[in-house]
C-alpha cells in the first residue's frame, strides 16, 4: 500500500486517480445504448461515397445487414434515386463544410420508415458523418393531425357544399323530368293519330328538350368538379411529393370556400402563369383553404360589395408566391406572434381546432417555403406563401 501524500501541514491529500480509456468495445456499446434512446444511426462516408463505419441500435432500421454495407457505395445499396440526397449533402458538407437537413423514407429490414439526417464534416479526414433519426412515428401523428384538421375545415363548409351539388341538382332533376315529359308527349301522339305529329310543334318540342339536356349535362359537369375537388382535398397523403400545379390547387381550394365567402366578400382572382412547385396538390391544397376560410371568417355576413378576399399568384425571384388577402377585421400584434402555434386559437371554444394555421405553417415550412402575415386591425390581413420551384 502505498503512503498518503502530506503537506507541509501534515494534511493529507487523496493521489490523483489516472485516467482509463475505454477499449474500442465498451466506446461502441456504450454509443448504441445512446442511439438506441434516441431511434438513431451513424453513417460515416468517405468522398466517394462508400460506407465506412455504422452504427445502429438495430439492424430493422437498415436498408441491409451492417457487415454487407461497409466498402459498399450508397447507390448501391439503396439505389440511385433514394441516394441522390445523401450525395448531394456529402458533396456539399466536403465543399463548403455545411449541409441543409433532409427527410426521406426507405425501405429498410423493418418495413418502409421515414429518417431525417443532418451531415457534418468528420474532423482531421476527409469523411462525412450522417447522425440519421427514425421519424417515422413522428409522421403517422402528423398524418392524424392533417387529417383531423381536413375534417375540421371540410365540416365547416359542409351547409356550403351540400348547396354546391344540391342546387345543380335541383335543375338537373328538373331538367330531366321536363324532358320526360316532352318525349312522352310525342310518343302519345304518335300512338294516338298513327301518324307524325304536327312538324313545327315536333321541331319545338325537340329543341325544348335539346336545350334542357344542355343545362342538365352543364349541372351535372358542375357536380363533378365540386366531387373532384372534395377528392382532392380529401383524400390522403400521397408520400411521394412530386411537382404540383398550384393554379389547380387554388382553384380547387377556391371552389370548395366559394359558399363560405358568397355571402361575405367579392372574390377578386389574379392568378399569373407560374411553374409547378415542390409537393403535392392536395397538400397545398388544404393550405390554400385553411386561408381562405380564416379570411371568411375574419368579415362578417351581409355586405358583400363592401368586402373582398383577393388571391393573387405570381413568379418572384425564382419562387412562387401566393397571397391572400381580405379586408376583414385584422389581427392584434399580441395575437401575430403567436397565430401559427399549435392549439392556439382565437375563436369561440368548439369552433375549429386551433390546428389551422399551424398545419399550414408546418406544411410550407416541410416544402422548402415560407409564409407570413402582414396585418391591421380594422383593416384586414394578407398572408404570404413563397415556395420553391420544382
Amino acid at each position: 500500500m502505498s503512503t498518503p501524500k502530506r503537506d507541509e501541514a501534515g494534511n493529507v491529500h487523496p493521489r490523483p486517480q489516472e485516467s482509463k480509456v475505454l477499449p474500442e468495445q465498451a466506446v461502441e456499446e456504450r454509443l448504441l445504448v445512446i442511439l438506441g434512446f434516441t431511434g438513431s444511426i451513424l453513417f460515416e462516408f468517405d468522398a466517394e461515397a462508400r460506407y465506412t463505419a455504422v452504427s445502429a441500435p438495430a439492424e430493422e432500421l437498415l436498408a441491409i445487414p451492417r457487415d454487407q454495407l461497409l466498402g459498399r457505395t450508397i447507390p448501391e445499396v439503396v439505389g440511385p434515386q433514394a441516394a441522390a440526397p445523401f450525395l448531394e449533402r456529402i458533396q456539399s458538407v466536403l465543399t463548403t463544410g455545411h449541409a441543409d437537413p433532409f427527410e426521406y423514407d426507405l425501405e429498410v429490414l423493418g418495413g418502409r420508415r421515414w429518417f431525417r439526417a443532418n451531415a457534418l464534416m468528420v474532423p482531421r479526414r476527409q469523411h462525412v458523418l450522417f447522425l440519421v433519426q427514425d421519424i417515422t412515428r413522428q409522421k403517422g401523428l402528423e398524418q392524424h393531425l392533417l387529417e383531423s384538421d381536413r375534417l375540421a375545415a371540410l365540416g365547416t363548409l359542409a351547409a356550403g357544399v351540400a348547396h354546391e351539388v344540391n342546387n345543380p341538382l335541383s335543375y338537373v332533376s328538373s331538367n330531366l323530368n321536363f324532358i320526360a315529359e316532352g318525349m312522352a308527349e310525342i310518343l302519345r301522339l304518335l300512338e294516338e293519330t298513327g301518324r307524325a305529329p304536327d312538324p313545327d310543334w315536333l321541331k319545338r318540342s325537340v329543341k325544348e328538350c335539346a336545350e334542357a339536356l344542355s343545362e342538365a349535362q352543364e349541372g351535372t359537369g358542375r357536380i363533378r368538379r365540386v366531387v373532384a375537388d372534395l377528392k382532392t382535398f380529401g383524400r390522403g397523403e400521397d408520400p411521394s411529393e412530386g411537382a404540383a400545379n398550384v393554379v389547380r390547387a387554388l382553384e380547387g381550394a377556391i371552389s370548395i370556400a366559394r359558399p363560405e365567402l358568397r355571402f361575405r366578400a367579392r372574390l377578386v382572382k389574379q392568378l399569373g402563369e407560374v411553374p409547378r412547385v415542390r409537393g403535392s396538390e392536395s397538400r397545398l391544397g388544404q393550405v390554400f383553404l385553411n386561408l381562405l376560410i380564416n379570411a371568411a371568417q375574419a368579415i362578417p355576413e351581409g355586405a358583400p360589395d363592401k368586402n373582398r378576399v383577393e388571391v393573387r399568384l405570381r413568379e418572384e425571384e425564382g419562387r412562387v408566391v401566393v397571397e391572400i388577402e381580405d379586408t376583414g377585421a385584422g389581427i392584434p400584434p399580441e395575437v401575430r406572434e403567436r397565430i401559427f402555434d399549435p392549439f392556439f386559437s382565437t375563436k369561440p371554444s368548439g369552433i375549429g381546432t386551433g390546428l389551422g394555421l399551424s398545419i399550414c405553417h408546418g406544411i410550407v415550412t416541410s416544402l422548402g417555403g415560407e409564409i407570413s402575415v402582414e396585418s391591421t386591425v380594422g383593416q384586414g390581413s394578407c398572408f404570404r406563401i413563397r415556395l420553391p420551384v420544382s
